[in-house]
C-alpha cells in the first residue's frame, strides 16, 4: 500500500517539476525577447494557462504536451497584439508577364478662361505649391486696352501621382475650353540604358583590374585612355536615364489663361455717332479714291497726248485722201 502511494507521489512530483522547468524555461526566453525588442513582461498571464494545464494532467507526457500547445498559442497572441494597428487593405499584384510598372512621361495642356487673368496666376502659382510643384515658365501679355483680351501662359511640373489632382483643381478656376493629355512610354528606353549603364562599369572594372598588372608605359596609357573613354560614356548616360527618371515622376502642365472677349453694343446717341464715323469714314475714302484716280491721269498724260496727236493726224490724212479724189476724177 505504501509503494503504490510512493509510486503515485513520484510520479505526480515528476509531472509538477516537469511543468514548472517548461514554464520557467519559456518565461526566461520571454524576458529576454523582450529586453532585445523592448516592452514590459508580465509573468502571470504567460504562466497562467501552463499552471491551469498542469492542475488536470495525469502523467508527465500530457503535461509537457499541454504546456507546449499553451506557450504556442501565447506567442500567436504576442505576434497579433504586436501587429501594426493600422495595415494597408490593398495589397498591389505583381503585373502580368513579370513586367515593371510603365514609366511615363505625362504632358497636359489646358486653355481656362477666366475672369481676371492675374489673379488666376496667383492661383495657379498656390496650387503649384500646394501640390508639391514648381512654375518652371510664365508668359503675361497685357493687353494695352480694357477692350483687348489678356493672355498669360505658365508652365509646371507637379509630382506623377499629384497629376490627376493638379489638373482637377486648375480646372476649377475657370471654365475650361481646350485640354489634352499627352504620355510617352520610356520604360524600354530606361532599361535598355540601365542595362547599357551597368556593362559599361564592368567594363571600367576589368579595364582598372588590367591596369594594376604590371607593363609598359605603352600599355598603361593605353588603357587609361580607354578608362577615360568608358567614365565618359558612363556619365552620358547616367545623366540620360536620371533626366528621364526626372521626367516620369514630374509631370509637366502647359496652363493658358485668357480673358472673354467683350462684345458692346451701341444703343442711343451711340449709334448715330457709329454712323457718322462710318460716313466720314466712307467719305475720306471716296476722295482718297478721286485723288488717286487724278494721279493716275497726270502720269498717263504724256502718254494720252501722243496717242492723241497720232489718231488727229491719221484722221486728218484720211480726210484729205478723200477729198483729192473726186478733184482729179472731175
Amino acid at each position: 500500500m505504501r509503494t503504490a502511494l510512493t509510486r503515485r507521489f513520484f510520479v505526480l512530483a515528476l509531472a509538477i517539476g516537469a511543468v514548472l522547468f517548461i514554464g520557467v524555461t519559456l518565461w526566461h526566453n520571454a524576458v529576454r525577447r523582450h529586453a532585445v525588442e523592448g516592452g514590459p513582461v508580465s509573468m502571470t498571464p504567460r504562466l497562467m494557462p501552463l499552471m491551469i494545464a498542469a492542475k488536470g494532467v495525469p502523467n508527465p507526457a500530457a503535461a509537457a504536451e499541454s504546456a507546449v500547445n499553451n506557450a504556442a498559442q501565447i506567442a500567436d497572441t504576442e505576434q497579433i497584439a504586436q501587429a501594426p494597428p493600422s495595415l494597408p487593405r490593398f495589397v498591389p499584384l505583381p503585373p502580368r508577364g513579370g513586367r515593371g510598372p510603365s514609366q511615363l512621361i505625362r504632358t497636359a495642356n489646358v486653355s481656362v478662361e477666366v475672369s481676371d487673368v492675374t489673379r488666376a496666376l496667383r492661383d495657379a502659382t498656390l496650387i503649384t505649391d500646394e501640390e508639391l510643384g514648381d512654375v518652371i515658365g510664365l508668359n503675361d501679355e497685357s493687353p494695352s486696352s480694357p477692350d483687348e483680351v489678356h493672355t498669360a501662359t505658365m508652365a509646371l511640373r507637379v509630382p506623377q501621382y499629384r497629376f490627376e489632382q493638379t489638373l482637377d483643381v486648375l480646372g476649377r478656376l475657370g471654365k475650361v475650353t481646350a485640354k489634352s493629355v499627352n504620355a510617352q512610354d520610356v520604360s524600354d528606353q530606361l532599361v535598355d540604358a540601365q542595362a547599357r549603364l551597368r556593362n559599361l562599369r564592368r567594363t571600367e572594372t576589368d579595364m582598372l583590374g588590367i591596369m594594376d598588372r604590371s607593363g609598359n608605359i605603352d600599355q598603361v596609357l593605353n588603357v587609361t585612355q580607354q578608362i577615360s573613354s568608358v567614365r565618359e560614356q558612363i556619365e552620358r548616360l547616367d545623366a540620360q536615364i536620371q533626366s528621364m527618371q526626372y521626367q516620369v515622376a514630374y509631370s509637366t502642365v502647359n496652363i493658358t489663361f485668357s480673358s472673354p472677349v467683350v462684345v458692346t453694343t451701341p444703343t442711343g446717341w451711340a449709334v448715330l455717332g457709329v454712323a457718322w464715323q462710318h460716313a466720314t469714314a466712307a467719305a475720306r475714302d471716296f476722295g482718297i479714291s478721286l485723288v488717286s484716280f487724278a494721279l493716275w491721269l497726270i502720269a498717263f498724260a504724256p502718254y494720252a497726248l501722243v496717242a492723241a496727236l497720232v489718231i488727229w493726224f491719221a484722221i486728218r490724212r484720211v480726210r484729205t485722201l478723200v477729198t483729192v479724189g473726186p478733184k482729179s476724177t472731175a
